[in-house]
This record gives C-alpha cells, structure tokens and sequence, in this order.
C-alpha cells in the first residue's frame, strides 16, 4: 500500500503492518491557511513576550508558586484568593466548552499550542533544511546515509536551540523573567533544580514537538476524546459534503450521476494527522482546515463550486445557534464572569488582623507614682498593592484622650507584596476602669499618601474592675 494512501480500517498513522507512518504533510495556502498563520503568529509573540513585560514595574503574568502569588496585569492574588482563581479556571473551561458547541475543534486547529509550535516552528525549520515536503518525503524512505544524517543532525540541532528558549521563556511564567537572567548569568549549580527542570523540560519539548507530534493529540490529549459530549448536530466541524461529492471518481457507474470529488487525494496529502476527511467526523481530525483549502483549490482547477469541504453542521436543518447546549454553557460563563467581577471589586489590596498578645490579657505598669494598665496587641499586615504603603495607627473614639499608643514604627511602612507583623501597647490610667473589666475601643488604620481609611476596627481592652 502507498504511504500517501489512508483507510478507514486504521488510523492514518499506521501502515497496514501497525508501524507508524512519519506524517509529512504537503504545504497548501488559501483563505484559510493565511488568516491561520497571522493567529499563530500572534500567539507565539504573545507567548515569547509576556514574560519580559513589566507593568508598574512587575511581570505582566506571574505564576510564584514558592510565594503563594499569582500577577495578572497588574491584578495580585495571593493562596486565600483561591475563590477568584476558581473562578478564572471555570471562565477558562466553559470558554472552551462553548467554543466547540459552537465551532467543534477550533481551538485545536488555531490556537493549541501544540499546533502552534509544531506548524510554525518545527516544520519550518525542516522546510528549511531538508526542503519541501516532496524532498522531505523521499529523505524519510531513502537508505541512511551522510547526507541524510548531516541533514538530521542540523535539523535536531535547530530543534534544540527554539526548544531551549521554549522552555526558558515557559519557565519566566513561574520564576520570574529578571530572576531567570540572573539565574542564566551564574553558575547552574547555583539553581540546580532549575536548571535540570529546563533541560528535561527541552528535551521533551524536542521529542513532543520534533518526533512525536500527531502521536499527542491522538494517544494523549484527553479533549478529542471528550468533544463529541461537548458537540451536536448543530455544531459547526470541518465536513466533507457527501451528497455533493459522491459518488467519487473512480467510483462512479453507468447512468450514475458524478459527484464533484475527483479523488486527487489532496485533502489526505495536507492532514497533519494523516486522515481521509472523506470518511466523515473523526476524533483525530483537529479542524486545521488544511483540507478546505486544498479541496477549493483543486475545486477551483476543475471549474467547480468551492465548499466541497468546508465548515458545516450534522443536520441538514438551519442552524440553531441559540439551543439549551449553547445557553447553558453560555448562562453558565457570564454566571462566572460576573461572580469573578463582583469578587474583584470587593477584594482588597490589603489585610489586616488585630490580635490580642498571647501573654497576659493586661498588666499592672507603675508610672509616675500611679497604676497604668497596659494591654498587648498584634497587628498582622499583608500587603497585595504593587506599591509601598504608609499606614498610620491611631486611636478613635470619645476616649482616645485617656489612651496611650506605643509603638514601634508609626506610621508603618509595609512594601509591596509585604508581611509585616507589628506589636503595639495601649496604656490607660487605671482608674478608667469604674465599676468595668472591659472597654471597647476603636483602632484607626489610614494611608498617608491617599488618606484613604483601611479599616477601622473595634478591640476590646481589659483591665481590673474598680
């Protein structure tokens, strides 16, 4: 059986012996196929560029896991802002969900990444070296030799050098663009752990995006499995028209009449996963459309309407875009984005805790030839601000005259992304205490710069009964 030639009884991937076929499809271009580049294109810049931007002098997405801190544009979450990054994680998941019960695979075909890098990178760099696909496939069967291992050589060597920075720049996500330069610049038995994390995550880089490839999405990826429980009838998928196009050439009998397929087999020499879209929907075909656009160009040969292959649905209805599938994934997703809104704009830069001293609940001071009473607080700060905070404590209330305040550092000065815990010591006479054991007393916390009030918190202060 010729290699080029694909079944309907095996994948397309294997041989009629169960050996793997190394896939190389043929190049196409069309309406398709350049809108499809310029997305890539995007991505991959988008991907390679984030890491190295800085928006009020912090990383645009930073993952710290150590920290506990994760920055989006500018927005800071810390662990105990777990309900807003669910959130996020759901908004992610039924954006998905909803984009194939609309259009099926469109997400594998545009803008997975492992589409991306392996349509844009990879098979550009063997184009480059080893030649065209027609090249390329007579280098895959011919004997080994030097040409063919010098080829190998160089194109596993280019392999490793993008797979390399693949990895450093996957790697800033999470430790940090400014500290991977500084990491790269010293020694790596200084980052070990790092280091052999960047050199595992290359080599499989190179061995996914290099080798292994449509062997992913078909043995690996969960989503082509599950799309069909995400899809219906009215989803639109990259569909072979059968009325249209059968019966095909070569198959057509007397009085019949022809269908518009002249099996030229084009539409199975650019599948990147090596199937016939003309045996219908197929959980390995990923809606690149490569397909569309060589069928419409052969189409376009022959004098005959495009579409053959194009985005269709299963029924043969009109369409239903608004149907209880779509509704509830889309009732579903604003639920979620208003909920994460609505966290957002409650959620504050800041936490504040006044805890009472794990010592004595108060003591007797003698000062001035009289009895102070003296309880022991804690304040706990957490900053979440990209900016240094001045915080001033004071005292509020009808009574604050009769009280005393010490502490360390007033006002406070808590930096970005800072911890601080602070001990402060309020003092009364103890003759405030008339016929009472407990006082409640205000504790103010303002911002200096904005003069905006943090919290204003009521604690109790105890003493002797008198």
């Amino acid at each position: 059986m010729n290699k080029d030639q694909r079944t309907e009884d095996h994948l397309g991937m294997l041989d009629e012996y169960g050996h793997r076929l190394f896939i190389i499809p043929a190049e196409i271009r069309g309406f398709f196929q350049r809108r499809k580049k310029i997305v890539h294109v995007f991505l991959l810049i988008v991907f390679l560029l984030l890491p190295w931007i800085h928006l009020g002098g912090h990383q645009a997405i930073w993952v710290d896991i150590p920290g506990r801190h994760f920055t989006f544009f500018g927005l800071s979450l810390y662990a105990h802002d777990a309900p807003l990054i669910f959130f996020v994680l759901m908004i992610l998941t039924l954006s998905l969900a909803l984009l194939t019960a609309l259009v099926g695979r469109a997400w594998c075909g545009w803008a997975c990444p492992q589409t991306v890098f392996i349509e844009t990178i990879y098979r550009q760099i063997e184009t480059w070296i080893e030649g065209n696909y027609i090249a390329r496939r007579k280098l895959r069967d011919q004997d080994l030799d030097l040409r063919k291992i010098r080829l190998g050589l160089t194109k596993w060597a280019a392999y490793f050098v993008v797979s390399s920075l693949i990895a450093h720049s996957f790697v800033a996500y999470f430790v940090g663009s400014k500290n991977l330069l500084t990491m790269i610049e010293g020694s790596p038995e200084q980052n070990m752990s790092y280091f052999v994390f960047v050199s595992l995550m290359t080599l499989v880089l190179m061995f996914n995006f290099g080798w292994f490839r449509e062997q992913f999405c078909l043995i690996m990826c969960p989503y082509g499995r599950f799309q069909s429980v995400l899809m219906d009838s009215h989803s639109l998928t990259v569909m072979y028209d059968e009325k249209r196009g059968e019966p095909r050439k070569g198959q057509w009998q007397e009085g019949q009449e022809k269908g518009d397929c002249v099996s030229c087999q084009r539409c199975v020499q650019v599948c990147p996963t090596g199937i016939d879209i003309r045996n219908g929907t197929q959980f390995e075909c990923i809606a690149c459309t490569a397909c569309i656009d060589a069928c419409d160009e052969i189409m376009e040969k022959v004098h005959k309407p495009k579409g053959l292959i194009r985005y269709k649905a299963l029924t043969e209805k009109k369409i239903q875009w608004f149907r209880s599938r779509v509704l509830s994934y889309g009732g579903l997703l604003l639920i979620s984005v208003i909920a994460l809104i609505v966290l957002l704009s409650v959620n504050k830069p800041y936490r504040i805790e006044v805890l009472r001293g794990k010592d004595a609940p108060y003591t007797i001071v003698p000062m001035w030839g009289k009895n102070v009473v003296q309880n022991h607080f804690d304040v706990r700060f957490e900053s979440h601000s990209q900016e240094e905070l001045q915080v001033q404590i004071e005292i509020d209330g009808p009574l604050a005259n009769q009280f005393q305040m010490i502490v360390p550092e007033n006002p406070m000065r808590v930096v970005a992304g800072e911890k601080r815990n602070l001990p402060i010591f309020i003092q009364a006479p103890e003759t405030i205490f008339s016929g009472l054991t407990q006082i409640p007393l205000d504790i103010r916390f303002t911002e200096l710069k904005s003069g905006e009030v943090l919290l204003k918190k009521t604690i109790t202060f105890v003493g002797p009964a008198k």
